[in-house]
């Protein structure tokens, strides 16, 4: 039996811990084509943690597909070079759970979790259903919410103002 790198704890205490955005974050979140695949753009930000690690987002989208997108959550620890995904919201396309045996074709987000590395799976392959959007940019600000991103204080100081 595979044993798992990272304890479910771990892993939300990862997602948990504040992740603070450089004022520039939303432009340099701006999906570009990529020179490896025609179909598909995609942006990258790393977010340093002190003591903690670096943080990667990476946002995926199909230039032809609105609904097939990915906005992922990576790790990669201090100690190492390799990155684990501890959230993925995607688009709209099929899902099977593997362990539990369900399948779904919606919107989803995928969480990283001991008990699928230990069966020897992907760290995040378990997916949940979600409603909470239909769009690339609306997965965007609720994962920026979810995995507790700190926007710069110029952003949180306009959205006090709309309200």
């Amino acid at each position: 039996m595979p044993v798992a790198q990272l304890s479910d704890r771990e892993i939300e205490t990862l997602v948990a811990v504040p992740k603070y955005l450089p004022v520039d974050y939303r432009s340099r979140l701006r999906t570009r084509t990529r020179p490896y695949s025609a179909q598909h753009e995609e942006a990258q930000l790393e977010v340093l943690v002190e003591n903690t690690g670096t943080f990667r987002v990476i946002v995926r989208k199909n230039r032809i597909n609105p609904l097939d997108f990915s906005v992922i959550l990576g790790y990669m620890p201090p100690e190492r070079l390799k990155l684990f995904r501890l959230r993925r919201y995607n688009g709209l396309h099929e899902h099977t759970n593997k362990l539990e045996g369900s399948n779904f074709r919606t919107f989803h987000i995928h969480h990283a979790t001991q008990r699928y590395q230990e069966a020897g799976w992907d760290i995040d392959r378990f997916a949940e259903p979600t409603d909470q959007y239909t769009t690339v940019d609306e997965a965007m600000e609720i994962f920026l919410d979810d995995c507790n991103f700190v926007r710069p204080e110029s952003e949180r100081i306009q959205q006090k103002l709309s309200l």
